[in-house]
């Protein structure tokens, strides 16, 4: 039998993913966080995806957020990019080491900095 599940505020949906179509999509990762996010969004949910900042984005606006993490012994600055489109709220993280060998779009390679 089948069940629902019901959420009275309303269930918030938040993918994570390396890429996130049309901005960056090698594959089909990139086409399931395109394309579901917006259907589960229709559908009444309130959908997020979080991705990185390639630096190719021309529909994106600088939140001017700046969070300071800690990676390995080193402090590192990330900065935060957001649209709204078809539903979903789309936050892109930039750091540096993102485009570090990043060519796509800016050059030939699609990933920064092997870590």
């Amino acid at each position: 039998a089948r069940r629902a599940i019901i959420c009275e505020g309303g269930m918030n949906l938040v993918f994570v993913g390396a890429e996130v179509g049309p901005w960056s999509k090698t594959g089909r990762l990139g086409d399931v966080l395109g394309g579901l996010p917006p259907a589960m969004a229709a559908n009444g949910l309130q959908v997020m995806t979080d991705s990185l900042y390639y630096n190719q984005y021309k529909d994106v606006w600088n939140t001017t957020v700046l969070v300071e993490i800690k990676v390995a012994d080193k402090i590192e600055t990330v900065q935060f990019f957001h649209c709204y489109k078809r539903g979903v709220d789309r936050v892109f993280v930039d750091q540096p080491i993102f485009l570090e060998k990043v060519r796509g779009k800016i050059a030939s390679k699609v990933y920064g900095l092997r870590l």
